[in-house]
Order: C-alpha cells, then sequence, then structure tokens
C-alpha cells in the first residue's frame, strides 16, 4: 500500500489553518493586491500580486510557494508585512490562478525557475529578498545559485535540497512515531489494515504538516478553481512522496548549488518540520553565508501555525541583511 503526494495534499488542505493576522482584521479578509498582472512564462502565463510599495526604500520581497501544485495562498501570512516593503506573490504554472496548460514538458525545476527572473523583469526589481517556502525553496536555490545582480538575500524554509535530504528526514521522523506508526508509513505490506494505516498517515499530517483547520480564505482563493488543481504536477514530481519520493524529483541534487550561492542566507524549519533541523543543519557548511533558525511548536507550514514569530524570523532577517 502507497502513500501517494496525491493523498498528502489532499489531506493538507483538509487541516491546514491560517490563524487570524493582525492587518487582515478579526474575519481574517485578505487585503485587495495594489498591483495585479498577467506575466508571461514559457508554458503560459502566471498571476501575480504585490502588496505594498514597489519603490520603497526596502527592497521588495520576493516569495514562493510550496507544492509543487499549491498556491500562494500559502504565503498570505506574510502581507502584514507589506507595511515596511512590497510583498510580492504569484502563482506557479500549473497552480492557482495561473495557466494551467497541463504539459508534461513544462514540469521541470529549470523551467520554474526561470519564472522567478520573468516576474522580477516584468515589475523592475532590481533589488529583493527572496524567499522559498518547500518546492518554492529548491526554486529560489536555484534562481540564487546564478548569483542574479539584485538579491541581497535568500531564506529557504523547510526546503529539501536533494532526494537524499528528503529520504534522511523521513527516515528520522518515522523513526520515532509511537505505537509502531512510522512501521506501517514506511513498510506497510501486502496484508497491513488499511484504516491502521491510513490512520498513521493522518498522525504524521498533523505532527509535521498540517497542524489546524483549513483557512476560509485558502477556499476563497480556491473558489472558481478545479479542486484538482495542481494534483498532476505534484503526482508527477513527488510519485510516492512519503516515505520516498518516486516522480521526476526521485533523484534530484540541488545541494551543490548552496556552495555557489554567496548572499545571506537563512535555512527556516519548524521543530516538527518535514525537512527536519538536522537535515538543514547539515546544509550549512556550503553556504558561504548561512544560518539556521528554529520555530518552536511548528511544522511545515511555520507561517500557519506560528504566524507572528515567523513574521519576526522573516522581517528581521531580511532587515539584517538590508545594506544600510
Amino acid at each position: 500500500m502507497a502513500l501517494s503526494r496525491r493523498s498528502l495534499l489532499s489531506a493538507a488542505t483538509a487541516t491546514l489553518t491560517l490563524p487570524a493576522l493582525p492587518a487582515f482584521g478579526a474575519d481574517a479578509i485578505v487585503p485587495r493586491p495594489d498591483l495585479e498582472r498577467r506575466v508571461p512564462v514559457e508554458g503560459g502565463d502566471l498571476y501575480v500580486r504585490v502588496n505594498g510599495n514597489l519603490r520603497s526604500e526596502n527592497a521588495p520581497l520576493l516569495m514562493l510557494h510550496g507544492g509543487p501544485g499549491g498556491a500562494c495562498w500559502q504565503m498570505f501570512p506574510a502581507l502584514p508585512l507589506a507595511t515596511d516593503r512590497a510583498i510580492v506573490l504569484y502563482d506557479q504554472l500549473d497552480s492557482g490562478r495561473s495557466a494551467y496548460p497541463g504539459d508534461p514538458a513544462n514540469w521541470t525545476i529549470e523551467r520554474y525557475a526561470s519564472e522567478i527572473a520573468a516576474v522580477r523583469d516584468t515589475l523592475g526589481l532590481e533589488r529583493f529578498h527572496l524567499l522559498g517556502h518547500s518546492w518554492g525553496g529548491i526554486l529560489a536555490a536555484r534562481h540564487a545559485s546564478a548569483r542574479p545582480p539584485g538579491l541581497i538575500s535568500l531564506i529557504l524554509q523547510g526546503a529539501p535540497m536533494s532526494s537524499r535530504g528528503w529520504a534522511s528526514s523521513m527516515d528520522e521522523l518515522l523513526a520515532v512515531m509511537p505505537d509502531s506508526q512510522g512501521q506501517r508509513i514506511a513498510n506497510p505490506g501486502a496484508d497491513a489494515d488499511p484504516e491502521a494505516v491510513q490512520a498513521a498517515f493522518g498522525a504524521f499530517m498533523q505532527t509535521h504538516l498540517g497542524r489546524s483547520p483549513s483557512p476560509p480564505y485558502a477556499r476563497a482563493y480556491m473558489r472558481d478553481l478545479a479542486l484538482d488543481r495542481g494534483d498532476a504536477l505534484a503526482a508527477a514530481a513527488m510519485g510516492e512522496g512519503i516515505p520516498r519520493m518516486t516522480g521526476f524529483l526521485a533523484n534530484f541534487d540541488e545541494e551543490p548549488l548552496l556552495d555557489r550561492i554567496d548572499v545571506p542566507t537563512l535555512l527556516l524549519s519548524g521543530q516538527h518540520d518535514v525537512i527536519t533541523p538536522a537535515t538543514n543543519r547539515a546544509l550549512l557548511p556550503r553556504l558561504e553565508k548561512g544560518s539556521a533558525l528554529v520555530l518552536a511548536d511548528a511544522g511545515h507550514m511555520a507561517q500557519f501555525d506560528q504566524p507572528d514569530a515567523w513574521r519576526r524570523a522573516v522581517r528581521d532577517f531580511i532587515a539584517t541583511a538590508e545594506p544600510e
């Protein structure tokens, strides 16, 4: 019995919560973007939204959502930071409100990473900070490794830099699950009780990925889109994602790219992240200006589990990196 990446995404959507953000009001209504654009890229076009002033003295923060197949609502907890600097979010191709050609020829790390330059060029981002969450961190690291002019700092949050690192994190987390639940997930066997396996999987999700109920604004953002938007991309990338990737990311290794990154880089993780703090720490020697931070009582979606601490971590890091 295999636990697919599609099941992983479905469970995440069902269990995530986004606590009300101070700038959103008590009913957690997301502020309208100050600017929206459609940006052409190879394969289609992207939906891009900006909150805040792109011409502020403080450089914008460009943020990449996870997945693959997620959407930019995953980064809405950052919008209160738009009082200090512009927050730039976008949906990747075949995700969210961007074009959905559904062509596997587009589904490569290189093509997805190329979207970053397209968004920057369209918005005129000459100086910027970059944050990539999960799969978005893979793309952000690829962009940063080319040493693009104007990049000030980089945050990689819960980002697997190789299938090897993903496997290491999975092994670490499954080994400490109580009542043989980790064993049920890793090696359920042909005669395994499906309900017991599903219960173990649910416990894993609740602890390490989605730790609370789904937010109204996530559903509102996706209201007019197909329920399976992004599922095919996710399945193609991850395959049987737990405990091992079996899709086109099965043997990926972006770790050597970290050697080329020359800007201050923060490896950010939740205490219970699917990319464990230990996996992140192992990457630090590769980074010229690297540091790591663990957010207590948070999982992979730390921006939802501990939004205030997450915003402080992001705000403080990029403010420190910004030239005076």
